[in-house]
């Protein structure tokens, strides 16, 4: 099992105890439960619980992995196994006396699901990294070694294929726009190696981000574990709302907060690994900035929510027209733009070299413009556009500048000509800008707000955001519990504030 810090990137000070659900090193694959067919239902006075479980247990596999642990004499750690959890005893006895050099291959679980009878099986990205081979475990306990079609790490999903005897069972995505909170749902997965283990639980909360450019979790308090990764999230129709990736834990158990991505994102992916082994996401080439409620109202959006173009990229598809520095972004493709990281979202899962509706104000007048989004061949190409590229994971040492960065609940960019002009910031101050502030957070609760600029942090002058996150992150590292901010008002007032470092 592995920190969430893995494959998508949520940031280890942000929130420090959320992991991945889903690998789990293991000795052995628990055999699945036979099953019946599934039945449908709505609510829970409609079917057993216990008939929809057996419906669906056979269409949920193990799947376990085998990495090369090196040449003779090459140090590798061994699995940590939490305390007081199944199989410690177990895993000390089988372990011991292996630490040191060694080429043992490293063995871990984690859980998937069969979306085609021809043998086609969705799991996690974070499941399978670094395999040299792949085994899937069946309901039967059938093991079948498997071909890795594709990988999206952004999303963290993986596409499988194994050549069965026979026709697999398969179930099928539902809607998981249609998913309401407070909604029942059920997972089924592999946690701490026990197959074909099922809870239950309701939809807690609905577009969760983390810190993955494309984030959209359901979040949910059904049990999920490590090893549980990969598995499904369903609801009580029997279908696959969502795929289970990340559980927020003190200690890696499930205490209620489970995340999934949901089928309205996973959908497209899985179908572009499927057929062309990676996904295919546009891009518009511009960068944004967030754009707060009087800010919109200012420039005459009213109370409707926006983003601002703040540059065009040059060589980009926006490049020479026809939206321009300085518009305000209503919609895209008719779906209504909430804050900036629905833009990313939209413009990736959108058609390509198609031209796309996009709504926007320009010079207090409201107008539709068509813009076509083209293939993003290379995220290194759209260098920092946050509309249209992905943010680099927390621990990498060389990030893409000029991407936002959310802490501590407030977000920040670059300070470029476009935020002077939207915050009114004097000439003369330099630093990293705030453009939002989440009410109730620690950055809130010292007197942030958007239009502020952070000039040090830690006594270090800061000039972008990725200069911020990697400061604060050293100071966590030497054991700092707080640290001074010097901010800025947009007249040029300076402050300083102490932020608790949590």
């Amino acid at each position: 099992m592995t920190t969430v810090e893995h494959t998508f990137p949520v940031r280890r000070f942000l929130a420090r105890y959320v992991v991945g659900a889903g690998v789990y090193a293991a000795a052995a694959v628990l055999p699945l439960a036979a099953v019946v067919a599934p039945v449908r239902a709505q609510t829970l006075s409609d079917v057993s619980v216990a008939d929809m479980a057996e419906g669906l247990l056979d269409s949920v596999v193990n799947i376990s992995i085998s990495e090369d642990g090196g040449p003779s004499g090459e140090t590798r750690p061994l699995p940590d196994v939490p305390e007081g959890q199944p199989f410690e005893d177990l895993f000390e006895d089988f372990f011991e006396g292996e630490e040191g050099p060694h080429s043992r291959e490293i063995s871990s679980l984690g859980s998937g699901f069969i979306i085609d009878p021809d043998g086609i099986i969705v799991t996690n990205n974070h499941v399978i990294d670094n395999a040299d081979t792949i085994e899937v475990t069946l309901a039967d306990g059938t093991t079948l070694d498997a071909t890795l079609l594709g990988v999206d790490d952004k999303t963290d999903l993986a596409v499988l294929k194994v050549e069965p005897d026979e026709p697999l069972p398969a179930v099928r995505f539902g809607d998981s726009r249609e998913v309401r909170i407070g909604e029942w749902v059920m997972a089924i997965g592999n946690p701490f190696g026990l197959g074909g283990s099922v809870t239950l639980g309701i939809v807690s909360a609905r577009g969760r981000e983390l810190d993955g450019p494309y984030d959209n979790f359901i979040q949910t308090d059904a049990a999920i574990n490590k090893g549980n990764s990969g598995g499904p999230l369903f609801n009580m129709d029997g279908e696959v709302i969502g795929i289970n990736t990340a559980i927020l834990s003190p200690s890696g158990g499930s205490i209620g907060i489970g995340f999934s991505v949901p089928s309205e994102l996973a959908e497209n992916v899985i179908d572009q690994l499927v057929e062309f082994g990676r996904t295919r996401r546009g891009w518009l080439g511009i960068r944004v900035l967030e754009v707060s409620d009087a800010m919109a109202e200012t420039l005459g959006a009213g109370n409707r929510p926006a983003v601002a173009v703040g540059s065009i990229i040059e060589g980009g598809p926006s490049d020479g027209g026809p939206l321009e520095e300085g518009d305000l972004i209503l919609s895209f493709d008719g779906q209504e733009i909430s804050n900036t990281r629905d833009l990313p979202r939209f413009v990736a899962e959108g058609r390509i070299g198609e031209p796309v509706d996009v709504e926007i104000m320009r010079d207090g007048e409201r107008m539709t413009l068509q813009v076509t989004p083209q293939l993003l061949e290379d995220p290194e190409e759209a260098e920092g556009a946050l509309a249209t590229t992905d943010e680099p994971d927390a621990g990498d040492e060389a990030v893409t500048p000029g991407l936002p960065v959310s802490l501590y609940g407030m977000t920040l960019a670059e300070l470029d000509d476009n935020g002077r002009t939207l915050y009114q910031i004097d000439g003369n101050v330099e630093g990293v800008l705030i453009t939002e502030v989440e009410a109730g957070s620690a950055a809130a609760a010292e007197g942030l707000q958007p239009g502020m600029v952070i000039a040090e942090v830690g006594q270090d002058a800061v000039t972008t955001p990725q200069e911020v996150r990697s400061r604060i992150v050293e100071l966590i590292s030497e054991g700092r519990r707080s640290v001074s901010v010097m901010v800025a008002d947009p007249d040029g007032t300076l402050g300083i504030v102490s932020l608790v470092l949590e």
